[in-house]
């Protein structure tokens, strides 16, 4: 089955902020892969697209309509102090459904149950030790660092640390802060 992509206009249950042939030449070029079969490829370009909403409450804007299916199209969003279409996909969305895609392809688990404990210190005086926050686990959603950068400065926090913001102030409400 295809991949439905989104282009800006809510295209009814988009899956792809670009096509298969698009993301093999992007991923060829910046040494990211994809699957070599192409039904393996679009699946793991859909679980990039999904993936990225765990972002969503740390982006700029909001999205224009309720029924879209992605963290694109959105108003009220600035990157580097120019403001973006409210129809537009920028291309830094694109280069994070990639590296979401990259990851989940080379093994990433995006949708599992981690267990463990955080680490809350550590010690190397001649040998290592860890100490752990009681009560803690770990995060079930690991972060996919390409994905991060990709997205900074669409995000709320990117905007404020740019000049047009206040100039690097971070509030929690910025960080997707939630208690």
């Amino acid at each position: 089955m295809a991949l439905i992509i989104e282009d800006g206009t809510v295209v009814a249950n988009a899956d792809s902020f670009q096509t298969l042939a698009d993301a093999r030449t992007s991923a060829a070029n910046i040494g990211l892969s994809l699957p070599v079969d192409d039904t393996e490829a679009e699946v793991v370009l859909r679980q990039g697209y999904l993936n990225l909403l765990q972002r969503e409450s740390t982006l700029q804007g909001s999205r224009i309509s309720a029924v879209q299916t992605g963290i694109y199209p959105r108003s009220g969003v600035q990157s580097n102090c120019f403001p973006i279409d409210s129809d537009a996909i920028p291309n830094d969305v694109i280069l994070a459904q990639l590296y979401a895609s990259d990851a989940i392809n080379s093994g990433s688990g995006t949708n599992e149950v981690q267990t463990g404990e955080r680490l809350s210190g550590f010690n190397l005086q001649g040998a290592y030790s860890e100490t752990y926050q009681d009560g803690s686990s770990q995060s079930t959603n690991p972060s996919i660092q390409g994905v991060y950068n990709a997205l900074y400065p669409l995000t709320k926090a990117g905007f404020n640390a740019s000049p047009c913001g206040n100039g690097g102030g971070l509030y929690r409400e910025n960080m997707g802060y939630l208690g």
